[in-house]
């Protein structure tokens, strides 16, 4: 179980409080470090880091008592799986919390530095890569040759949600989505040697998320990237060793690059909290096919 780190914060926290250090100063040092509380059940915090590289880091921490994760609904509409959107339309448009981007998606052009010349623009039809859930409806089916990258999918069950490897939660579910490849299993980094020697290196704008086994917890972790002097991206072995200071016991990458985005409603509007890279052009959004979305889970009955 990965439990050293946040054990070894705690003593750390704990013995820098010394003689004066009571229960309320610990629990105070721990919400710094965890952040600011920007809805009921989210906190979100910014680590600038300098090693292994430059790079900044985005955290969301959900507790899965207080909301729930869902995808975005299919819409064939234009033809294919969904019609794209940014994330904060898709916060926008469906009263969320929070949202990120999520599958791999076709068809795809990056475009030129800051042009129009890409696809999908908003409105645009696309379908994504693997299987994917929404509201209990099947959205996309199994692929398993459509992306080799694409070998894990995040289980959503009420306030419950697992990773499983391939592209089967193995029985009912509210939402999936497969992507990829899985960083965290029981704990346990996997490799990427199957994807050749420098796939787990190679630095660039990421999105991922990552599940505690002891308590109901998640994370969505952003990293910015392709920016010289802000941020130059993370390697899988970097989001790796990010989950373990978090604790997480399974994580799975999603689709980064210019997709990487993550949004949170601030009053009453969405907004970008990290540094998008779509074109080439700090701070512009992708629309995408879709995404992992937060919404406020309903007040507990008396």
């Amino acid at each position: 179980m990965r439990r050293r780190s946040t054990l070894a914060a705690l003593l750390l926290l704990t013995a820098g409080l010394g003689a004066c250090g009571t229960l309320g100063s610990l629990e105070s040092a721990l919400a710094a470090r965890r952040g600011e509380a920007v809805f009921p059940g989210g906190r979100y915090w910014r680590e600038a880091r300098t090693e292994p590289a430059l790079m900044q880091v985005h955290v969301l921490e959900l507790d899965l008592r207080r909301v729930r994760l869902e995808l975005t609904a299919g819409d064939p509409s234009e033809g294919r799986e969904h019609v794209a959107q940014t994330p904060s339309d898709y916060v926008r448009r469906n009263g969320l919390a929070a949202a990120v981007n999520a599958s791999y998606f076709t068809p795809f052009k990056g475009g030129t530095q800051g042009g129009d010349d890409y696809y999908p623009h908003a409105g645009d039809g696309a379908d994504v890569s693997g299987a994917a859930i929404a509201f209990g409806r099947q959205v996309s089916p199994v692929e398993p040759d459509e992306d080799e990258r694409v070998n894990a999918i995040l289980c959503i069950r009420a306030a419950r949600a697992t990773i499983a490897d391939g592209q089967d939660c193995g029985g009912p579910v509210d939402h999936a989505v497969s992507a990829g490849p899985r960083l965290l299993a029981n704990g346990q980094a996997r490799s990427f040697e199957a994807f050749g020697q420098a796939y787990g290196e190679t630095r660039h704008p990421r999105t991922a998320i990552g599940l505690d086994a002891d308590a109901p917890r998640a994370w969505l972790v952003v990293v910015d990237g392709r920016q010289p002097g802000l941020s130059e991206g993370a390697s899988l072995n970097d989001l790796i060793a990010i989950f373990d200071e978090l604790g997480a016991e399974d994580a799975m990458n999603l689709d980064g690059g210019g997709s990487t985005t993550l949004v949170v409603r601030r009053g009453p509007e969405p907004v970008v909290m990290n540094s998008p890279i779509h074109t080439g052009v700090p701070g512009r959004e992708r629309p995408s096919a879709n995404h992992i979305g937060v919404r406020l889970a309903p007040p507990a009955r008396p």
